[in-house]
C-alpha cells in the first residue's frame, strides 16, 4: 500500500477558531429573537456552516456540504455486525457535515483527543483517547486478538508501521462526516461521510476528494464496487469512541 503523507495542522488553531465562533454565535442570538442561528468560525476546506432548524438538531448548528451537493437527508440507522456496517439510506445521501463546531461537546472532545494523538509518532499516543472510554472501541474483525487495544490497532497496519494507521486516522478526521441513526441505539457521528454516501452519486469534486483520501487500490475498489472500502470511525453522541475499522 502506498502511503500518502499530509501536512498536519495543530488542533490549537481549530480551538481558537471555535472560540471565536462561539462569541459570534452569542452576538447573533442577542441581536435577534426570531433567529436561532449558532454560527461557528471553524471550517474545513473553506465550507461555511449553515444552521439546522430541524427539531432533531437539539440546538446544535449542523452544517451542510458545498452548494450543489446532493446531500439532503439527515441520516440513517446503522448497526455494526461482524466488522461491517449495514444501513439503509435514500439514494441522494445524508447531509454532509464539515464544521467541527457542529459537534456536541462530548463528541468534539473525543474527536479532538483522537486527532491530536494521530499527529504523534507512535500509536501509543492513542491510549489516552482509548482510555476515555469505559470499554475499548472496536477495531473490527481484522484486528488481532489481544487484551491490549493498541496492539489490536497496530495489527491493522499492512506495512507494520504505526505511521500508516496514524495517517489514516488523521485523514479520516479531516474529511467530511455525517450524523446517522438519530434517535436509535446506533446513533453516531461517522467519518468519512463516504461510508454513508452513495458512491454513484458523487460529483466530480467529491470523487477527487475521495481519491485524495484513499490509497489507489482502495479508491479503485470503492469506485468499482460502489461501496466505500477503507477506514471508518464512529463516535456516539455521548462522546464514546465506538469503532475504527476498515470497511471491506
Amino acid at each position: 500500500m502506498t502511503l500518502q503523507l499530509y501536512n498536519k495542522r495543530p488542533f490549537s488553531l481549530v480551538l481558537l477558531s471555535l472560540a471565536q465562533g462561539i462569541v459570534l454565535g452569542t452576538a447573533l442570538i442577542m441581536l435577534s429573537q426570531h433567529s436561532a442561528i449558532a454560527a461557528s468560525g471553524v471550517t474545513i476546506n473553506g465550507v461555511v456552516p449553515q444552521p439546522d432548524y430541524s427539531s432533531s438538531s437539539q440546538g446544535y448548528p449542523y452544517s451542510s456540504g458545498p452548494v450543489g451537493s446532493r446531500a439532503t437527508v439527515n441520516g440513517r440507522s446503522i448497526k455494526e455486525m461482524g466488522g461491517k456496517t449495514y444501513s439503509s439510506t435514500p439514494a441522494q445521501g445524508p447531509v454532509i457535515l464539515r464544521d467541527l463546531g457542529a459537534l456536541p461537546l462530548p463528541v468534539w472532545r473525543m474527536a479532538k483527543a483522537i486527532f491530536e494523538a494521530s499527529q504523534e509518532d507512535s500509536l501509543d499516543a492513542l491510549r489516552m483517547p482509548i482510555e476515555m472510554n469505559e470499554m475499548p472501541p472496536s477495531f473490527g474483525a481484522a484486528a488481532a486478538s489481544s487484551r491490549d487495544p493498541v496492539a489490536q490497532l497496530r495489527s491493522l497496519s499492512q506495512s507494520g508501521e504505526d505511521e500508516e494507521i496514524l495517517n489514516a486516522l488523521f485523514d479520516t478526521l479531516t474529511s467530511g462526516f455525517v450524523h446517522v441513526g438519530r434517535g436509535s441505539p446506533y446513533e453516531a457521528y461517522v467519518w468519512p461521510y463516504f461510508a454513508h454516501y452513495p458512491i454513484s452519486s458523487l460529483d466530480t469534486a467529491q470523487r477527487e476528494e475521495l481519491r485524495q483520501l484513499l490509497p489507489p487500490d482502495a479508491y479503485q475498489q470503492t469506485i468499482q464496487s460502489g461501496q466505500y472500502a477503507y477506514y471508518i470511525l464512529g463516535i456516539s453522541p455521548d462522546g464514546v469512541w465506538q469503532y475504527f475499522f476498515k470497511e471491506q
